[in-house]
């Protein structure tokens, strides 16, 4: 497990963490005659400390990574390492479209969504919102600039609208210590009717709390990094006017998920939108392994397609067992999971997905309305 419990991905990483080990703990449970070794490492969401990580948890033997988390931590620890030393990665959270692209030889899957697919969605809803100008202040990382770029390709060539600046920024530290105010400045210069915030948390809280002592007044539009139930109250003012887009978890085995979560945690899964994938990320890891019969990367990878294959018998989490022992005697299995069916193309991307389009509400998320692809 490669993820972020510290950092600017720290609201999300123990949940989706959590979420991860949840199909060791139920195939635990359930007796499965093999034994589970979990290797545990914080990337605190740097990409300096994954790379580190990621070559601690190879030298340890772990041939399998469910991780990482920000994009940009997934791109240097997979090509600085686990590409490298052929150890086969599945990450939940990682969206930007560069990772589809990697020369990785298949050694590196995804069950988040490509944000290509969410970029969409934001321009689609701000067009819809009535939206003919927008601005992107977004994270100066690659997650941040290619989901600026391709919003800006989504609004302009498939909406009519125009994009006025796109402004990057630092990520904020943990302490807040931190202003914002120039870059919002130059983002809302030529006056756009929405500015799009393109970030985590800890910056989003930021951003806010200085776009609300700019006393401009764009309607404001989010996207999954900010989807974080703590941060009406880290702002300390209303933001009950925000609108945002997340990949939303609607896999077949999404109730399953959501039961066996509450059952083992005290509570349910929260509004964090890749705890299904992360379930899903480690179920396929370990169908694969199983099936591949040895704890080699390359062989893990080849034996991702026998254990998501539609000739195989249906599998969902909860069956997992069943296809754990099917996947061992070497019977193909069509794992469709908690966050969506679970096929992946050429790139190891999924190829279907359903997004939120969501507000806040006081200290709460609604969810407004469902997108699907």
């Amino acid at each position: 497990m490669l993820h972020s419990l510290t950092g600017d991905l720290s609201h999300v990483g123990e949940p989706i963490r959590n979420a991860g080990e949840l199909p060791i703990t139920q195939l635990e449970a359930a007796d499965v005659d093999l034994e589970f070794d979990v290797g545990r490492a914080d990337a605190e969401t740097s990409p300096s400390v994954g790379v580190r990580e990621a070559l601690r948890l190879v030298q340890e033997g772990y041939p399998a990574i469910n991780g990482a988390l920000s994009s940009d931590v997934t791109l240097q620890a997979t090509q600085q390492v686990l590409i490298p030393y052929r150890t086969v990665s599945c990450s939940p959270a990682s969206t930007s479209p560069t990772i589809s692209t990697l020369n990785d030889g298949g050694m590196v899957y995804r069950t988040a969504v490509s944000d290509t697919f969410q970029a969409t969605v934001l321009a689609d809803r701000a067009a819809a919102e009535g939206h003919s100008s927008a601005a992107t202040c977004y994270v100066n990382n690659d997650y941040g600039y290619q989901l600026s770029r391709a919003f800006e390709r989504a609004f302009v060539r498939e909406n009519g609208g125009t994009v006025t600046a796109q402004v990057p920024f630092q990520q904020a530290p943990e302490d807040g210590s931190i202003s914002y105010a120039d870059q919002l400045s130059a983002a809302l210069a030529d006056d756009p009717d929405v500015i799009v915030l393109i970030g985590y948390a800890n910056s989003g809280a930021q951003l806010l709390r200085d776009l609300h002592d700019s006393e401009a007044d764009p309607a404001v539009l989010v996207t999954d990094g900010m989807q974080d139930e703590s941060l009406p109250g880290r702002v300390g003012e209303s933001i009950d006017h925000v609108r945002g887009t997340a990949p939303l978890s609607a896999g077949p085995g999404k109730d399953f998920f959501d039961r066996t979560y509450e059952s083992e945690y005290d509570g349910p899964p929260d509004s964090t939108p890749f705890n299904a994938h992360s379930y899903d990320a480690t179920a396929v890891l370990l169908l694969a392994n199983a099936y591949a019969g040895e704890n080699v990367g390359e062989t893990i990878m080849a034996s991702i397609p026998a254990v998501t294959d539609e000739t195989g018998e249906r599998i969902g989490p909860s069956d997992l067992a069943r296809g754990i022992e099917l996947a061992a005697q070497g019977d193909p299995v069509e794992y469709v999971g908690a966050s969506s069916g679970v096929r992946f193309d050429e790139n190891g991307d999924v190829v279907a997905a359903n997004f939120s389009y969501w507000t806040y509400e006081g200290n709460s998320i609604t969810q407004l309305d469902t997108v699907e692809y």
